[in-house]
């Protein structure tokens, strides 16, 4: 067993490695030498200060069969600061419990000798575009990771519920109150189908919002095109009650699938059981849970 480290710039030799150990898991999709390269070196950025930043290799008779990516400095989360180390990935191939160990030793060595007071693990902050829907939490399905970094001390901080609506059907949804204008714009990225913005306004002032992207804009892999990703529905708290959530995610399912879209996917806190409930009872079905850890030293 040996324990190797590489500069960001000649990390395309682990996309293999990423492409074995993760099928399989949820909305995971193969990626290219260039589009994992582009997104390890290129990670989706929110407001970090990063610095030091190492790939982190463990191999077995010179096949790799885990690696790490680390880096020290502060990345803000949902608007928090977090500072320390940061492990922004690690696999390992299952079974091989004393390579993953290994790989994990040497990142909170390297990391502890910035005497960082706590390394976090997954930061959402932290992600590749290619990686859960550019999340960046450490799936439950990939279990024995999770696990590792569990029997080694580190706490769960957030988490966040994934859910998935394969293969739905919709007719046009009817608005709850005559008295709301809908705007609905569509608007080109990274995908080969459109993202979607959805508003409701009443008495000219927005009270309901539903922000929708194309899974195109994670993956590049041709059965990703038809999968949606709506990230944000929010609705006035004065105007909770009313079917007016209802109404914006059946009117964004009706809308995505005149597009062209064919699947749906939905996610939100853990602790939001109001939120798991709607999605459920709606036609969700619970996916995986993701993480992110923190281990303290202070």
């Amino acid at each position: 067993m040996k324990i190797e480290y590489l500069n960001i710039e000649n990390s395309k030799c682990l996309v293999d490695v990423y492409n074995e150990q993760l099928k399989g898991t949820p909305y995971f999709y193969p990626v290219t030498v260039d589009e994992f390269e582009d997104g390890i070196r290129n990670r989706l950025n929110h407001g970090e200060k990063l610095y030091s930043e190492k790939i982190i290799i463990g191999k077995k008779d010179d096949k790799i069969l885990g690696f790490a990516h680390v880096s020290v400095g502060e990345a803000k989360q949902f608007g928090q600061a977090r500072n320390g180390g940061f492990i922004h990935f690690l696999t390992y191939k299952s079974g091989y419990r004393p390579i993953g160990q290994a790989i994990l030793d040497e990142c909170e060595k390297y990391l502890r000798s910035f005497n960082v007071p706590q390394i976090w693990a997954f930061l959402h902050s932290n992600n590749y575009r290619f990686y859960h829907l550019g999340f960046g939490y450490i799936s439950d399905k990939i279990g024995h990771v999770l696990a590792l970094f569990r029997m080694n001390e580190y706490e769960i901080d957030l988490g966040e519920i994934f859910m998935s609506y394969p293969g739905y059907e919709i007719s046009e949804p009817k608005l709850p109150d005559n008295d709301i204008k809908i705007e609905v714009v569509q608007k080109h990225g990274l995908g080969k189908l459109p993202n979607l913005y959805i508003s409701a306004v009443k008495d000219e002032k927005q009270i309901g919002e539903c922000v929708t992207v194309s899974a195109g804009e994670f993956y590049r892999a041709d059965d990703a095109q038809d999968w949606f990703f709506t990230t944000w529905l929010g609705i006035d708290e004065k105007e909770q009650g009313k079917k007016l959530g209802k109404y914006l995610l059946q009117r964004t399912l009706w809308e995505m699938s005149k597009i062209g879209y064919k699947n749906a996917i939905i996610s939100t806190n853990i602790k939001n059981f109001r939120a798991q409930l709607f999605y459920t009872n709606f036609g969700y079905k619970v996916i995986d849970t993701g993480y992110c850890l923190v281990k303290k030293y202070q």
